[in-house]
């Protein structure tokens, strides 16, 4: 080996080792809050760097452990739930081999990233710049990186490793298992949980608990919503692939019934919404050129979610329409708070916009920091001190826009219009059923996490609901990178 090229050799793998020794340090200091720091540093140093070896592994197990045991662990107890943060901080090193091969790519490589992933690098930079001219305090910028990009670096891995179908498939039936895994643990949360918290007679405050592997909190606050999210998606995966002849009917009815019964076993009314937004995501293109077809489809969806509003409001709720509808309008558009908050889905955008214009550019525009407005506790932002339970970080755009403002809310949004548009670009080049098939479920995964914008703040601080959109976002750049790959051959062989 030339001694140049050695001495490079070297010198990359010094980085390499430094980088991942620090930010096993500092996101140790973070994960350890409650527990010994020095354990949790000699894990993270150990640990980390060992894993930072098997890149693909590594993902393999964010996605197993983030996904599939936060409910087990939320019931262990006896501080077993703090094991996500290690989980977290596994995602987090990620950045690693990901920034690593970013940087290492030539100008050929990176042309076949797509915009959507550019535009999330821009956005990180954004955040980090604006939090760093205005820095309120270490421990807020920590903290609030680690909530809004702590499965970036996973992202990254899976656009710049040099996976393949193989690897995608993998993680896709992985994520399959675990959508399955929710039937169980929702019937365990249902009939067990439920009736320790008061049984249907509590209402909400008792069945908000079915979440399925995505946590069992059994002082409330479930993320029941994000079970609801994961199996639609996956669904959508199903249903989208027997539509393209990829699936058997049987198998297909099969795993669609053991995917959407979790829905009937939880008072989750925002299916309401979501599933209808889904089927008309799914079946657009095919009710415009066959409407005669789909459109019985589309209804069969429609009278689904009109069961599971029976469901929710007379047999859970034990309500009627009227009621739950006024209930609904109370506590999400006029002046009644969400849950404990003083603010609600409306008014947390009201009460941003009273205290923000063109009188105070910077703010209007930048936003206070990463983790200003993060929650009303010990390490709740400096913001939100300010505003104590208010709940100003309900939803994900009233969190970006104390944070990072409207300039940061823009370019965060435009990630995934721009994550759209190129899929459906791959989806009008490709002749391959199955890509055709994964576009539409990718764009129908989409539209659910855009409607998650005024709905909640999970896709900007719980990992299991950022896992979930960074595999999304990961497979879609795959299909745009595999799709360029092959055109730029298919350009060299008729040239």
């Amino acid at each position: 080996m030339p001694i140049a090229k050695h001495t490079q050799s070297i010198w990359l793998k010094l980085a390499f080792f430094s980088i991942a020794s620090g930010l096993a340090f500092l996101f140790g200091l973070i994960s350890v809050t409650a527990n010994p720091i020095f354990i949790g540093l000699a894990v993270g140093l150990v640990g980390g760097t060992f894993l930072l070896a098997i890149p693909k592994k590594t993902i393999f197990l964010v996605i197993a452990l983030g996904l599939a045991t936060p409910a087990l662990l939320d019931m262990i107890g006896f501080g077993f739930h703090r094991m996500l943060w290690a989980i977290s901080m596994m995602a987090l090193l990620l950045w690693v081999p990901g920034l690593l091969n970013l940087f290492s790519f030539n100008p050929e490589h990176k042309k076949n990233i797509p915009l959507f992933i550019w535009l999330a690098l821009v956005f990180v930079v954004y955040a980090l710049t604006v939090t760093l001219a205005q820095l309120y305090g270490l421990g807020e910028l920590f903290a609030g990186f680690k909530r809004y990009f702590q499965t970036f670096g996973l992202l990254l891995a899976l656009v710049t490793l040099a996976n393949t179908q193989k690897n995608f498939d993998l993680w896709l039936k992985l994520l399959l298992i675990i959508a399955l895994l929710q039937l169980p643990f929702a019937l365990f949360e249902r009939f067990i949980l439920v009736p320790l918290r008061g049984g249907l007679a509590a209402g909400g405050q008792a069945t908000d608990i079915v979440a399925g592997t995505m946590g069992a909190n059994l002082g409330g606050g479930s993320p029941n919503a994000i079970m609801v999210t994961f199996v639609l998606i996956a669904f959508a995966f199903v249903f989208s692939r027997w539509k393209a002849g990829l699936v058997e009917p049987s198998r297909a009815a099969l795993l669609t019934g053991i995917l959407l019964l979790p829905l009937a076993l939880g008072e989750t009314k925002v299916v309401v919404v979501i599933l209808p937004l889904l089927a008309i995501v799914l079946l657009r293109k095919d009710i415009m050129q066959e409407p005669a077809k789909y459109i019985p489809v589309l209804g069969l969806m429609l009278m689904l979610t009109a069961i599971l509003a029976y469901v929710y409001v007379y047999l859970m709720l034990d309500s009627t329409f009227g009621e739950a509808i006024t209930g609904i309008l109370r506590y999400n558009v006029q002046e009644v708070g969400y849950g404990t908050s003083l603010l609600n889905r409306t008014t947390v955008m009201t009460f941003w916009a009273k205290f923000h214009g063109w009188h105070d550019p910077i703010s209007f525009l930048f936003g206070h920091g990463l983790g200003s407005s993060y929650g009303n506790g010990f390490d709740a932002g400096h913001i939100a001190r300010l505003y104590p339970n208010y709940g100003i970080n309900l939803t994900t755009v009233s969190t970006l826009l104390w944070d990072l403002g409207i300039i940061g809310l823009i370019i965060y949004v435009s990630i995934y219009l721009s994550a759209w548009v190129q899929i459906g670009n791959v989806w009008r080049k490709t002749t391959s059923p199955q890509v055709k098939a994964d576009c539409m479920a990718l764009q129908a995964g989409i539209s659910l996490t855009l409607f998650f914008l005024i709905y909640s703040d999970s896709q900007v601080n719980l990992l299991v609901h950022e896992i979930i959109i960074a595999v999304m976002l990961g497979y879609a750049a795959f299909l745009h990178q595999q799709q360029q790959r092959e055109m730029r051959v298919a350009r060299k062989m008729h040239v």
